[in-house]
């Protein structure tokens, strides 16, 4: 049945009240948001991937995938609703020539736009109270990079002493070797960047306040007005939310009308909140602190780079009232047992709001962030589900990229929204679409460092400063002769004048060397980011993705040729400012080896964090223990039969379209190529 019909008129009747299954509310994070914007920034996501989802031949064949019902972007109430068909997830021992049952859902997703629901505050309020605010959030940084750049080593380190010799990949002592490097590694980084952070905030703290009596100057207000103005706009949500609770009611006020609404919408059918950044702050005090979540049928709350305990609730003055978020979510669901709020936390490893796990203290937040990577290790501190994704490897881009983070964000969120009957992966093989994943992540991180190196040093190098010098003034001659062309009888301009502040006496100056290596820099990060995507194509988006063991070949390529440039880079950058003898030479070109092949295995044996369970009370725990007792590895799910099988059941239905496409399943999948020929009644042996 369909959402909506045609009427003899030939109009859209939309589906009344009551008539969804289920209804997703979308809450954004601080800034401004413009109607519809975060409904399509998620919803164009999440409908594509549940599409491709339901489509799956493996699971059974059909009429199955989304379609698109209602999607009113420009009303008052904006809302997106869509049918979905999708079969019906199989027990296991169900024969294969079963019949594919269908199973359709009936989904609107509306928004929860709060950023227009209160008076701005003044810059002046804004940047004052934003300097100590700024320090909570740069040691949040530092305790959150501390972390991910050292504790993650060490506790590695620790880990792999008492792990059985079956679930490493290599012998004790070559692991011990390794992880001490990476520790060490992972320290070395980490005091620079901390020391830049902090110099950051204190060069910050003073200036700050003064940020908006500067404005009353002219030129500096024409200078820096649009920049300051859109960094107010955003801080400015934060310091409504912490400083004036009347505006902070005033956004919460907005996520309960949405999800009443949604309640409207699906009457006796499940509502689902997901929200971002400070909206996941604003949501989680709204949905329990203040609402009832089981008398609206909220069933579930997906929180992603929460800011929750960064930015904690609203403060009356005078008053220093506690906030517990995962105690009030206990709270609220022994209120009604029968269908309790779950709730899924995701947090990128570099996204600096977040900065981890949620929890009611700091010292449960970091055991329950230990936890996510060594489950073995999970303590009695309570909290949401808790997923640690890879989104960009960057810091600060990692905070608003989750929408893009397909395999780790949007579709856990897609299997809640749909229910138990959507079927479901073997656990090996989920298992090894994240582990791949992180690895992929991973080699962007590394080929970004190393992209960085190269555009930096390469052009400091002699032989490549005259090769770029050349470069300059051809390319100036060129630029000469065709302005000559228009000129007619005035003389061309002199082309190497025009460049002269870039090279000098055939190598590049100081400018020189600065505009060609932020030039290098942006082609290699262009050409990083152009091959990350496309190895991540061909992990989640093809129907038949490449063998394991064939993907980790491909993938590794453009990481081999990023660390390996880089790495001739620096040691012949270091030669020439050394001038070692030819025993020194020998022995920096070993270091720089050495360092190279480390950055090159690392994404694919570094740890990987893992989705943690919900943990509610003490026998949760112990389930989590008990699941980390025989963790997977990447080297045993790609040997499982469930993988094997896996793997087949998608080769089956392999329909490569065009000649790249054909050679490829040829050549990784077998597709195409003529049975043996029989002799005799026997198959001929190869």
């Amino acid at each position: 049945m369909r959402i909506s019909e045609l009427t003899e008129a030939g109009a859209v009747e939309e589906h009344p009240d009551g008539s969804y299954d289920v209804a997703l509310v979308l809450v954004h994070g601080m800034g401004a948001a413009y109607r519809s914007q975060i409904l399509l920034e998620w919803a164009e996501p999440l409908l594509a991937r549940m599409d491709w989802m339901a489509r799956d031949r493996i699971y059974g064949e059909g009429d199955h995938g989304v379609e698109l019902d209602q999607s009113n972007l420009a009303g008052d109430e904006p809302v997106i609703t869509a049918t979905v068909r999708f079969p019906k997830r199989r027990p296991p021992g169900t024969p294969e020539n079963a019949p594919t049952i269908t199973v359709e859902r009936k989904i609107a997703i509306v928004e929860a736009r709060w950023s227009e629901a209160f008076v701005p505050l003044g810059r002046a309020q804004i940047f004052r109270w934003a300097a100590p605010f700024m320090w909570r959030a740069f040691l949040r940084m530092l305790r959150l990079f501390w972390s991910t750049m050292f504790l993650v080593p060490w506790y590695t380190l620790v880990e792999h002493t008492r792990t059985e010799r079956k679930y490493l990949v290599f012998p004790h002592p070559i692991t011990f070797v390794l992880d001490l490097v990476r520790a060490v590694l992972g320290f070395a980084l980490y005091v620079p960047i901390a020391v830049f952070i902090l110099l950051l905030a204190t060069v910050l703290t003073p200036i700050l306040p003064l940020i908006s009596p500067l404005l009353l100057i002219p030129w500096f207000k024409d200078l820096a007005a649009g920049v300051i103005d859109s960094l107010a706009e955003s801080i400015g949500d934060v310091t409504a939310w912490k400083e004036t609770p009347v505006r902070a009611s005033a956004m919460r006020l907005i996520v309960r009308d949405a999800v009443s609404r949604a309640k409207s919408l699906v009457g006796d059918g499940d509502v689902h909140v997901f929200a971002h950044s400070q909206g996941a702050a604003v949501s989680t005090f709204a949905l329990f602190e203040e609402m009832e979540p089981s008398d609206f049928n909220v069933r579930h709350l997906t929180t992603v780079g929460a800011a929750v305990t960064l930015l904690g609730r609203d403060q009356w003055r005078g008053r220093t009232d506690p906030y517990t978020p995962v105690q009030n979510w206990l709270a609220r669901r022994t209120f009604d047992p029968d269908h309790p709020v779950s709730w899924s936390n995701h947090w990128a490893i570099w996204d600096p709001f977040s900065a981890g796990p949620i929890a009611d203290d700091s010292r449960k937040a970091r055991q329950r962030w230990r936890a996510s990577y060594f489950p073995r290790l999970a303590t009695d501190a309570c909290g949401p589900e808790e997923h640690a994704v890879h989104n960009t490897s960057q810091p600060f881009l990692d905070h608003s990229m989750y929408f893009q983070n397909t395999l780790q964000v949007v579709e856990p969120t897609i299997r809640n929204l749909l229910g138990p009957d959507f079927p479901a992966p073997p656990p090996e093989v989920a298992y090894l679409e994240n582990r791949l994943n992180v690895i992929n992540k991973k080699s962007l991180g590394v080929n970004m460092v190393a992209a960085v190196v190269i555009a930096a040093l390469l052009p400091g190098i002699a032989a490549a400063s005259a090769f770029f010098a050349s470069v300059i003034t051809t390319v100036a001659g060129w630029f000469s002769w065709v302005v000559g062309l228009f000129n007619g009888g005035a003389a061309a301009p002199d082309a190497a004048a025009s460049v002269g502040f870039l090279h000098e006496q055939g190598q590049l100056t100081g400018w020189g060397w600065l505009i060609v290596s932020g030039l290098l820099a942006a082609l290699l990060v262009w050409l990083n980011q152009t091959l990350a995507g496309y190895t991540e194509r061909t992990l989640i988006w093809d129907r038949c993705p490449l063998p394991v063991g064939a993907w980790l070949v491909v993938s590794s390529i453009p990481r081999f040729l990023y660390v390996a440039a880089a790495a001739v880079v620096v040691w012949a950058f270091l030669l020439q400012q050394l001038s070692p003898d030819a025993a020194g030479a020998v022995w920096t070109g070993v270091i720089v080896l050495a360092a190279a092949i480390f950055l090159f295995l690392e994404p694919r044996f570094a740890p990987v964090p893992v989705v943690v369970d919900a943990r509610t009370d003490a026998a949760d725990v112990q389930a989590v223990r008990a699941n980390a007792a025989t963790p997977m590895t990447l080297h045993a799910t790609r040997g499982s039969d469930a993988y094997k099988k896996h793997l087949k059941d998608r080769q089956k239905t392999l329909d490569p379209r065009g000649p790249w496409a054909k050679s490829w399943a040829y050549l990784f999948h077998g597709w195409g190529r003529k049975a043996a020929p029989v002799v005799g009644g026997a198959p001929r042996q190869a």
